[in-house]
């Protein structure tokens, strides 16, 4: 056993060092945990920020200002007024997103119970502002509503519409406060990367030894198929990992402000485990694949498979039933589980030690089968 650890101690240093000699993937991977990460953080975000509105209000009350009011930054830039023949213009050119409508008489109708409606015009061009947009835009005045039916008093309800209980929600938010798109999707980003880099640089070490004849002279050392194997998911999951580690730290740290509400211990020892299960697979991948642009062609298709479905980008209980089943199967969807589970919602070991363990037993199912077949490309060298 010790001279086993021994020789995979030694491989792994062999082949950091053979890692660190690219230049051009060192920068790639710095890119993907770093500028890649802030990005995809901060300009993929769907939520609403400094949309124009402009208003066309037809009854200038103090109700009609107060909505006006209502709609101000950061989610909207300060309204403007504009005239009903200027209205489609703008919306033509782009200048406007929203245009609120008040029709005329608002405040009077308003406070005597006929519930008057205010009529927005969107932009349906911008498809998820849009719809987005105007989720918002009904919220702000629907609240400013509400809080105005207060100052009136019974303002707004008929004398003789009977008296009915509402019940009102209140709504406590444990984690994301302000419900910031950069929390989800930075770390998010990172996932993606930590998945990506990890199938393409394990299976890279092995596609990169046959092309270039390396692999006999490992054949002629003291060493098992087994060694060399493990070697190189050790030494790429490692490096991979301490990049996410630090990619981590500088989104808590150096501007996107993301709070990490769990271990980081607990954290990176996830991170180990899943690395070292999808290395596995990008092994199992390489054996299959002869030449490095089959090796990438190959990847693509199982990466986007695994990160698109796990959960990451839409949940997994929007999928059909039986696909809800067969990912399970993927580590990625475990991993991404787990992950939000440590960063988001503070859990601890007992709370995801059973995602660990599936994690484990993937990766020792993906790994015995990569041994297998690693076994018989070498012993057709």
């Amino acid at each position: 056993m010790y001279i086993w650890l021994s020789n995979i101690f030694i491989l792994s240093l062999k082949e950091v060092k053979s890692l660190l000699s690219d230049l051009i993937l060192v920068a790639l991977m710095v890119y993907f945990f770093t500028v890649a990460v802030v990005v995809a953080a901060k300009g993929a975000s769907q939520e609403v920020r400094n949309a124009p509105v402009a208003v066309a209000d037809h009854d200038v009350s103090a109700l009609s200002l107060r909505l006006r009011d209502a709609v101000r930054p950061p989610h909207f830039k300060i309204p403007e007024s504009v005239s009903d023949e200027d209205v489609q213009r703008h919306m033509d050119l782009g200048d406007y997103y929203f245009v609120l409508d008040i029709p005329p008489n608002y405040e009077k109708d308003y406070l005597d119970g006929r519930k008057p409606r205010i009529q927005i015009l969107v932009d349906a061009t911008a498809m998820t502002l849009a719809g987005t947009g105007t989720g918002y835009l009904s919220s702000v005045l629907a609240d400013e509503l509400g809080k105005s039916a207060t100052d009136y008093g019974r303002a707004g309800q008929s004398p003789a519409e009977p008296a009915v209980l509402k019940a009102e929600p209140a709504v406590n938010v444990m984690f994301n406060p302000n419900s910031s798109a950069i929390w989800h999707m930075g770390v998010v980003q990172i996932v993606g990367n930590l998945t990506l880099l990890t199938l393409m640089l394990s299976g890279a070490a092995v596609i990169r030894e046959k092309e270039r004849g390396t692999i006999e002279h490992l054949l002629v050392m003291p060493v098992s198929a087994s060694e060399i194997a493990i070697a190189k998911v050790c030494a790429n999951g490692s490096v991979i990992v301490l990049l996410a580690l630090v990619s981590l730290w500088c989104i808590v740290h150096a501007g996107l402000g993301v709070p990490i509400e769990g271990s980081m211990w607990l954290l990176t020892g996830g991170m180990l485990i899943y690395v070292l299960s999808f290395a596995s697979l990008g092994i199992l991948l390489a054996v299959l694949a002869p030449s490095m642009p089959q090796f990438g062609l190959l990847c693509i298709p199982v990466y986007m498979l695994v990160y698109l479905l796990a959960g990451a980008t839409s949940p997994v209980e929007s999928m059909p039933e039986t696909m809800q089943k067969i990912i399970q199967i993927s580590p990625t969807t475990q991993f991404v589980s787990f992950v939000q589970d440590v960063v988001h919602r503070g859990s601890g070991i007992d709370d995801v030690y059973r995602r660990l363990l599936i994690m484990l037993g993937q990766g020792l199912f993906f790994l015995i089968l990569a041994l297998s077949r690693f076994k018989s490309m070498l012993s057709r060298q």
